[in-house]
């Protein structure tokens, strides 16, 4: 009779244990992996505040002159009427005659945060972190000028790609004269140029 006491209260105590702490012991170590993935993500968060506030810091100690270089290399819209009175300028620097013709596409002079890309890009520009902007437009001068503008254009800070240039000769006047190379040529230059997303 006592054996029996003893075997019923050892299977007294199994059946509490299989039923109420095993699954309480479940719950526990699921609350413990939920802990450590929160004080991994606070861990996380932790170290990517600190690298905030270090890039912070770096960008805190660039001189504006440097920051305003940037911002002209690759600027964060297309701000066409300013690149158009660059290019002008420089044109004119340089001898050649003001800028005439200018021909871009609309849709891409200043997209919205909020509208998609413009029609005219591809769906493999569309994942680019930058945009593409083109221009074309024409001049007249001397060739040594029109050189000396291409020179100008290569060292400007605001990135551009030359892509298409067609020559052509000066019209003759209506008193029916011969164009001479001394009145200069007359270009059509088409560039791109790059502006940040």
């Amino acid at each position: 009779m006592r054996y029996f006491f003893l075997l019923l209260l050892i299977a007294a105590c199994i059946g509490i244990f299989v039923a109420f702490i095993v699954p309480r012991y479940h719950v526990v170590q699921g609350l413990q992996a939920e802990v450590a993935s929160y004080n991994a993500n606070l861990a996380t968060a932790t170290q990517l505040e600190h690298s905030r506030e270090s890039l912070i810091a770096q960008y805190n100690n660039i001189q504006k002159t440097d920051l305003d270089n940037i911002n002209t290399l690759l600027p964060d819209s297309v701000d066409n009427i300013r690149l158009i009175i660059q290019i002008n300028a420089l044109a004119t620097k340089d001898g050649l005659a003001s800028l005439r013709s200018v021909d871009y596409d609309t849709s891409q002079a200043a997209p919205a945060a909020s509208t998609p890309s413009p029609a005219t890009n591809s769906p493999a520009t569309d994942n680019l972190p930058y945009g593409q902007f083109v221009i074309s437009f024409q001049t007249t001068g001397q060739y040594a000028n029109f050189l000396s503008f291409l020179s100008d254009l290569e060292q400007n800070l605001r990135l551009v790609d030359v892509t298409e240039i067609d020559f052509t000769a000066p019209q003759g006047s209506t008193t029916g004269t011969t164009p001479s190379p001394a009145n200069g040529m007359n270009y059509k230059v088409t560039l791109k140029t790059y502006w940040l997303k």
